[in-house]
């Protein structure tokens, strides 16, 4: 089972006192600066429950005025100042403060007192009726507004909480079932086809030792056995990867790469496909890229598209040789395999699942790479070309790395 987890974000260490900062928004300057000289007109009726001078209530309206810059971060502290400011003097900025603390704070006591303040105000000086009217215009529709507006922004937040949480729980959910998935068909391949290899390797060994065949015999049956031993430990690794790949990154060894190509080339030559360089070919050694070597998943992607080519030649082209060709530019790697088209198929040529080719184009693929074939004048050419330089695999990219390419078809 893979284990997946999900952290949340790091959390910060002690929490700084809050400092209030200048705001950096030019429409709450506007704002504040409108209301702030609208202070300077004649007041037609000024109210005070203390008898002020002209000159203080027309400070009093202007600094509130400018006051409401800062009613975004803080708007239950300016609320408060305007409120109180409000018993003493008519104050243009009230609705605004009170529409700022309502939207971005919840109710609380401190704030009930905030707009009791407010209210109070409006009947401070005239007749109840106009108090009324104004307590209704300037305390409740700001702040009816406002705590609407609060709600509404809350339930978005919710609902997107709600969708992200659903996500995370079904992308959990895709990455149980897949790790399930992979489990299992690990399990049907230990317990199939690495038994069946064991098999092999184990009578291949009784086959080379055995005194009463033949040395060709013997030897024969040492190249499967020593073959047979190579593939099951790839296959461990294999299965390493699909029962939990991220706990086998670290250790998993890489496959073959373009140093092993010369024991393969005399594998096949064993086989029955000798391999012969083209006239234009780079030596293994010689196949890098200026100064620096080849990255090792075109390496090993060369390596599996030459094998799966002579496994190919082997089933379908029975007697031909084959050719092999590398060059690399600074940004290219190309490899060209081709063997002449005998008509005779291989002891094989029945067998597999016709996947091999369309394995080694997504092996290309993967790695932004093409794969083209062709068959022209008796010659059949496969052609590859990979990038030097390919962008860096995720684990998907890994994990299909690993994968074995289907039967050659």
């Amino acid at each position: 089972m893979e284990h997946v987890s999900v952290s949340s974000a790091p959390t910060s260490g002690a929490a700084r006192p809050a400092r209030i900062q200048w705001p950096s928004e030019p429409i709450a300057w506007v704002l504040a600066g409108l209301i702030a000289s609208g202070g300077l007109l004649p007041a037609a009726a000024p109210r005070s429950l203390l008898p002020l001078p002209l000159a203080v209530s027309l400070v009093l309206e202007c600094a509130t005025g400018l006051l409401l810059a800062w009613r975004r971060d803080r708007p239950t502290l300016v609320a408060a100042v305007v409120a109180g400011a409000s018993l003493l003097t008519v104050q243009p900025a009230l609705p605004f403060a009170m529409y700022s603390m309502a939207k971005r704070r919840a109710a609380s006591p401190l704030r009930y007192g905030v707009y009791a303040t407010a209210v109070l105000s409006q009947f401070t000086m005239g007749a109840p009726v106009v108090g009324v009217m104004g307590a209704a215009l300037l305390v409740g529709a700001p702040t009816s507004r406002g705590t609407v507006i609060r709600y509404r922004h809350a339930r978005l937040e919710q609902l997107a909480e709600r969708a992200e949480r659903a996500e995370r729980e079904a992308l959990l959910i895709a990455r149980r079932v897949r790790a399930e998935e992979r489990a299992a068909l690990a399990r049907e391949m230990h317990d199939v086809v690495a038994h069946e290899v064991s098999l092999i390797t184990l009578h291949a060994g009784a086959l080379s030792v055995d005194p009463q065949e033949s040395e060709r015999a013997r030897e024969t049956g040492e190249l499967i056995r020593v073959t047979g031993r190579r593939a099951l430990a790839q296959l461990r690794q294999i299965l390493d990867v699909l029962r939990d790949p991220e706990t086998v990154e670290s250790s998993f060894q890489p496959g073959p790469a373009l140093r092993d190509l010369p024991q393969l080339l005399a594998d096949s030559a064993v086989a029955g496909v000798p391999v012969d360089w083209a006239p234009w070919s780079a030596t293994v050694t010689e196949v890098r890229v200026g100064a620096q070597p080849l990255p090792p998943a075109v390496e090993h992607t060369v390596y599996r598209i030459v094998q799966e080519a002579l496994t190919n030649i082997r089933k379908h082209a029975h007697g031909a040789r084959a050719t092999l060709g590398l060059r690399v530019n600074r940004e290219n790697l190309e490899c060209e395999v081709t063997n002449l088209v005998t008509g005779l198929p291989g002891e094989a040529a029945g067998e597999g699942a016709g996947l091999g080719l369309r394995g080694l184009r997504e092996r290309a693929a993967l790695l932004g790479g093409t794969l083209d074939t062709e068959n022209r004048d008796g010659v059949f050419r496969l052609r590859v070309r990979l990038p030097v330089a390919p962008p860096a695999p995720n684990g998907e990219q890994e994990t299909m790395r690993a994968e074995p390419v289907g039967e050659a078809q």
